[in-house]
């Protein structure tokens, strides 16, 4: 088989760059090792699907890693409202610029990328098993030649080696967006339970990130949203770094020393505070030991992956010609909000439109 361009990996990343490519080239085939293209996206935004995020071009502290390199992809970008929109897809803006299909449902996402790959042959059920330079192309798996090669499959499940062979080094992996381990003895009796909280990571006596939100208490961890925004700095930190809780942070110290816990909390968090004494200071800086993050299963995107700085401004490699990299694979992660798949969208369509 021959073709003028292959991805590997039809995800968000690998169906974005196959509708852009559809417009121009003739022949484009996705390889992807799942019964299905675009598996993961009807799982985000419990099954609505956060597709982007308004803020993504301007809020650069909401990106960990290359961020720089990020900026100058985002600078090139046409912002994923306007790209679904030229797919057909209208999207519903909600808060903190949250972008979701007006359908309410991921189907409609996966849909309008599957319906735009026009010129793409979809091949599922096929891992890549090797990739091998040949002629200034790509013999993939033993059986395909392309001229030009995107590669598009990111998160943990992606086998750095084959870029690895191509040239490329790999930052490791490590997961993010996940709930951050602690002591189980803290945790265990507040299992199950949420709680309203300004969030920091502390390292050395110093905040390095806040965030704010619900928390909620695991077996052995700290998950919810804002706990999630924080994880990518327990590859940084690791246990040098404690997770702060103000548990009330409508109230001043001084306030809280003449409500009763019972007024503001549930009962087995009332209870679990009572045993530390010092009451309003526990509850405005309630310390939670960091042992690690939770398995990489529980985790919704990957940090780590190809420097940016072995890769061109358009996702081009510098190190093997004719070899794109983009999306999750990238050293690019961001925070819950639909930033990690607007960074999918830019990445993707930035490399379809150069390669």
């Amino acid at each position: 088989m021959n073709t003028e361009i292959a991805i590997i990996g039809g995800g968000a990343a690998g169906l974005a760059a196959a509708t852009v490519l559809s417009k121009t080239v003739k022949r484009t085939v996705i390889i992807e090792r799942n019964p299905r293209v675009g598996k993961k996206l009807l799982s985000t935004g419990n099954g609505r699907c956060n597709l982007g995020n308004v803020n993504a071009v301007s809020e650069k502290s909401a990106y960990h890693g290359d961020v720089d390199f990020a900026a100058k992809v985002f600078a090139e970008w046409q912002g994923a409202e306007r790209f679904f929109a030229d797919l057909g897809l209208i999207c519903r803006r909600e808060s903190a610029g949250r972008l979701y299909p007006y359908s309410n449902t991921a189907n409609s996402v996966s849909d309008a990328l599957r319906l735009a790959c026009t010129k793409a042959e979809i091949l599922t059920d096929t891992p890549c098993t090797g990739i091998v330079r040949e002629n200034g192309g790509f013999l993939i798996n033993g059986n395909m030649k392309a001229k030009k090669l995107i590669w598009a499959c990111g998160g943990f499940g992606s086998d750095f080696s084959h870029l690895q062979k191509l040239g490329h080094s790999v930052i490791k992996p490590f997961p993010a967006l996940c709930p951050i381990q602690t002591d189980k003895a803290l945790c265990k009796p507040l299992k199950g339970l949420r709680v309203y909280a300004l969030c920091k990571a502390v390292v050395g006596g110093e905040v390095i990130k806040s965030e704010q939100g619900e928390v909620q208490f695991n077996e052995n961890s700290l998950s919810g949203i804002c706990i999630m925004n924080l994880s990518h700095l327990v590859r940084d930190y690791g246990n040098a770094m404690t997770v702060s809780l103000d548990i009330a942070p409508e109230f001043t110290i001084e306030q809280l020393r003449s409500i009763p816990l019972t007024g503001l909390f549930h009962r087995r968090i009332a209870e679990t505070i009572a045993k530390h004494g010092k009451l309003p200071h526990i509850i405005k800086d309630w310390r939670f030991p960091v042992t690690g993050v939770a398995p990489q299963s529980s985790a919704q995107i990957m940090s780590g992956g190809i420097p940016a700085a072995e890769l061109n401004s358009d996702l081009s490699s510098k190190l093997c010609p004719n070899l794109y990299i983009i999306g999750e694979t990238v050293n690019v992660d961001g925070d819950c909000g639909g930033y990690n798949l607007e960074w999918a969208w830019a990445s993707a369509n930035i490399a379809g439109m150069n390669v």
